[in-house]
């Protein structure tokens, strides 16, 4: 999935963009794939030990210290096909919502809870061609603020599994309420510009696959 994903990056010749590729202390051996489009994309690989599920906002915290300089910041997961002119795209829809507490654009999110309250309760209200949703999930663009408004993830309790051993790793949740807290809006693209590929998931493996 991972060589996937950049192979759909090159085809696209993004300009000044830099990759950076974190690792959750894998067993598998990226580094074949990310040599071989090294020669097309600049790409940082970030090998970390393994956090997994519970300790995820561990690993979130280096993913968003290891950041470059950047006008904006795009977060996706390996398992994501990209729209054509994909980064033109989620920038010019960012860049298109004028309301000056917008926090982060998410270009897609599951099916099942696309035009749902999610977490922070707040209803999706339309604005032009995206969705204020009032959450975020672990794919977005964003420009530095985002960084600075949130500071670090703070440590997710094991309690969190006591009663249900399924539920998600609790990061997207403290993201979204802490942004939601300081006043921010989060927004969703109407338009799917990313689709998720069919697969059984790592940090859920009992949940059902992602279609």
């Amino acid at each position: 999935m991972l060589s996937n994903l950049l192979k759909q990056i090159a085809a696209q010749e993004p300009v000044n963009t830099i990759i950076h590729i974190h690792d959750d202390g894998s067993t598998s051996n990226y580094l074949p794939t990310i040599n071989k489009y090294k020669a097309l994309l600049e790409v940082r690989y970030f090998l970390h030990d393994h956090y997994g599920k519970k300790k995820y906002w561990a690993l979130v915290n280096k993913v968003f210290k290891h950041r470059a300089k950047a006008r904006y910041y795009i977060m996706l997961p390996d398992d994501d096909i990209i729209c054509d002119n994909f980064f033109n795209r989620v920038i010019n829809k960012w860049n298109g919502i004028i309301n000056p507490h917008k926090i982060t654009l998410m270009p897609s999110v599951n099916i099942d809870r696309k035009w749902f309250a999610c977490w922070t309760f707040v209803k999706p209200k339309k604005e032009g061609e995206v969705y204020n949703t009032g959450y975020v999930d672990m794919r977005f663009i964003s420009e530095s603020k985002f960084f600075d408004e949130l500071g670090e993830v703070k440590p997710v309790h094991p309690d969190r599994w006591a009663k249900d051993p399924l539920l998600g790793s609790g990061v997207g949740s403290q993201i979204s309420n802490t942004l939601h807290d300081k006043g921010h809006n989060m927004y969703i693209s109407e338009e799917n510009l990313t689709y998720q590929v069919e697969h059984q998931s790592k940090m859920n493996p009992d949940r059902p696959p992602i279609y």
